[in-house]
């Protein structure tokens, strides 16, 4: 079971400010090469990770922020992490539960896990954060990959 914050998932190193990115598939190249050179991820995670962005979409409006919270299969995954990327431009993913509906995300979470049941509780961590507007402004406002660990570790 995963501890009560996300420390254990996060760094610095894993957050990118004001990256910018041709479409999702120019992020999720540049995203599976910082992971695999960090020795996050497998190198069958980039092929998995486009894969099952287009058959399970993860596009979603929260308290004024739109996101995306790529994930995939544990096996894939090497050690456990949240990587935190702010776009420059918004990238359009499709809506979570549909594959026709389009959604430009500011921010994009990937989750990387080593065992499933970690998704789940990952997720609804996250998710509590989006569902408060203020913590969204808060977030939204934060201008350095340090303000934004130091964030995160506080949840």
């Amino acid at each position: 079971m995963m501890n009560s914050t996300l420390s254990g998932f996060i760094s610095p190193s894993l957050i990118k400010l004001n990256a910018a990115y041709k479409d999702q598939d120019d992020f999720f190249t540049h995203s599976h090469q910082d992971l695999y050179f960090q020795q996050y991820v497998e190198a069958s995670y980039l092929k998995k990770i486009i894969a099952r962005e287009k058959e399970y979409p993860t596009g979603l409006a929260t308290a004024g922020l739109n996101i995306a919270i790529p994930h995939t299969d544990p096996q894939y995954v090497k050690k456990p992490f949240v990587a935190i990327t702010h776009l420059a431009k918004p990238l359009s993913f499709s809506v979570m539960g549909t594959t026709d509906e389009k959604i430009d995300v500011d921010w994009i979470f990937s989750l990387g896990v080593t065992e499933a049941e970690n998704q789940i509780d990952l997720l609804q961590k996250l998710m509590s954060v989006f569902a408060q507007r203020q913590r969204v402004k808060t977030l939204a406002g934060l201008t350095s990959v340090e303000k934004v660990y130091e964030f995160f570790l506080s949840i």
